[in-house]
């Protein structure tokens, strides 16, 4: 095993500790909105120092930051990205759907990542080169070409709603006989792809803050995994697959057919 994908399970297993242990205990504070939102945010900064204080304990040169923090990679320093939380409106709900992540960046290259599912004690793995595992068992994604009796993950943001072209292709896709999803976890997701829990993702990864999915996007890739972009500006129609080659041709195929009915 990777030395650093080691001390990265460690520390991710140790953050998944204290997500679980404070999982059960809002049903205190259920009612109180703001004191649940605190409650978060010192549950989410526990998390994070724990896992930092391992990390540093066997590599204090190395720099680690959290999601959403603008930071320029260059080739000399060897980066840490923690996701503390993807899911946070289901934990809020007690909707036992959400992760942890940890992403280690070498020169550039995302070369580990590694993906904690705390309540169901799922733990996603990879090494650039040396493929995806769950729970130690080497993960593919879907190999199917054929839309039908599928499922797909998506992430339906305020903007995607605004747009009646999204509409309309999701309708097309239901009638080929997909079954959507839309979990509130889009890391999970990524990571669901990349076992073939879940057939595709799709999603507008413009609207969201891509550093959050650079374990997921390791995860698929491993599995085998392609990222795909279908834009139409003449319908406002940005979207990002993420599925096997064969999966993405088919569906690219479908939506073309929507898009072409509606010129």
């Amino acid at each position: 095993m990777h030395p650093m994908l080691n001390i990265a399970i460690r520390a991710i297993r140790k953050g998944g500790n204290i997500i679980a242990q404070n999982y059960d205990a809002q049903k205190f504070i259920r009612e109180d909105f703001e004191k649940k939102q605190y409650f978060i945010k010192k549950v989410m900064y526990k998390t994070y120092q724990v896992i930092s204080e391992i990390i540093y304990k066997y590599y204090p040169n190395h720099i680690i930051i959290q999601k959403n923090t603008n930071y320029t990679i260059t080739d000399k320093k060897i980066l840490w990205i923690i996701n503390e939380l993807d899911g946070k409106k289901n934990f809020i709900k007690n909707f036992p759907h959400f992760c942890i992540s940890i992403a280690v960046i070498i020169k550039k290259n995302t070369e580990i990542s590694v993906i904690y599912d705390p309540i169901k004690n799922d733990l996603f793995t990879s090494v650039r080169g040396q493929g995806s595992q769950l729970n130690g068992y080497r993960t593919r994604c879907t190999n199917l070409n054929a839309l039908s009796d599928t499922t797909i993950s998506t992430n339906l943001t305020f903007q995607n709603i605004q747009s009646q072209s999204y509409f309309k292709i999701y309708q097309k896709l239901i009638l080929s006989g997909i079954s959507f999803r839309c979990t509130g976890s889009t890391l999970l997701d990524l990571a669901y792809v990349s076992s073939g829990k879940i057939d595709c993702l799709i999603i507008n990864y413009s609207l969201l803050n891509v550093t959050n999915f650079i374990a997921g996007q390791l995860q698929a890739r491993e599995s085998g995994c392609l990222t795909s972009d279908f834009q139409e500006k003449s319908i406002n129609c940005i979207l990002n697959f993420t599925s096997s080659p064969k999966f993405i041709k088919s569906i690219t195929e479908k939506i073309r057919e929507c898009y072409i009915s509606t010129r």
